[in-house]
């Protein structure tokens, strides 16, 4: 009984995302947001998951973008999105990941923050091996950093911020297994417009499980089929 109404969702959300595209000429959600220069630096996690990206050092440049879901005016609270693209054995990876609560239930709700500090979780799981397992990020700020865009921009120009990676099982601890810094410049979507698609460009060894991702992915290419404006686009060099 599932596929039909899976086939259902996608078609329902894949029209409704599309329509929200065209009248906002652009992104449905995270409209607005800054790009920043990031680099992976990760050392595994205590326990092996089986996976590359979870269990090996590596030093992987790339880009993040932090943005503000909704687009209600601050200091209202909005859902918060943390956005990474990087490369690994020559293929392009993203993944996206929100605000979110701690507890293992907490992880898979979005959780309005009006903070950028806090716990930002993928929601929707990734096959391991046998084994499934979401991953997070934790945003250190050396202050107070309120979820604007100009504050963001103003603390990044003095120095990175650290954002801690971690992998959890959907109702186990979450273990950290890497760190992002995040550093300037901090480029704003009309300097640098990027779409992120973590089904289109997955993490190696680590599909995206479950038939949310399934409906998720007929979103995303439904909405992306609407260009931002103005339409440029720019590699991980920061080539135009």
């Amino acid at each position: 009984m599932r596929q039909p109404w899976t086939s259902l969702t996608r078609s329902g959300l894949a029209a409704a995302f599309g329509a929200a595209a065209r009248l906002r000429h652009g992104r449905p959600l995270h409209t607005s947001g800054l790009v920043l220069d990031a680099h992976l630096r990760l050392h595994g996690t205590p326990e092996p998951w089986g996976v590359p990206f979870l269990d090996r050092r590596m030093d992987l440049p790339g880009i993040a973008r932090l943005s503000r879901s909704v687009g209600v005016p601050p200091p209202l609270p909005d859902i918060l999105g943390l956005a990474l693209r990087w490369e690994q054995d020559d293929t392009t990876a993203d993944l996206l990941l929100a605000s979110t609560g701690r507890t293992a239930l907490g992880r898979r709700l979005l959780r309005p923050a009006t903070r950028w500090t806090g716990l930002y979780s993928s929601l929707f799981p990734y096959q391991a091996g046998e084994r499934r397992v979401l991953l997070g990020a934790l945003l250190h700020t050396p202050v107070r950093l309120p979820a604007t865009l100009d504050a963001l921009a103003q603390v990044v120009e003095h120095g990175p911020l650290t954002v801690a990676l971690l992998a959890a099982a959907p109702s186990g601890p979450w273990r950290p297994f890497g760190q992002v810094r995040l550093s300037a410049p901090a480029l704003e979507d009309a300097d640098y417009p990027t779409r992120f698609n973590p089904i289109r460009h997955p993490i190696a060894g680590l599909p995206p499980a479950s038939w949310l991702n399934d409906v998720r992915n007929a979103a995303y290419a439904s909405a992306q089929q609407v260009p931002d404006l103005p339409e440029k686009s720019r590699d991980l060099s920061g080539v135009a």
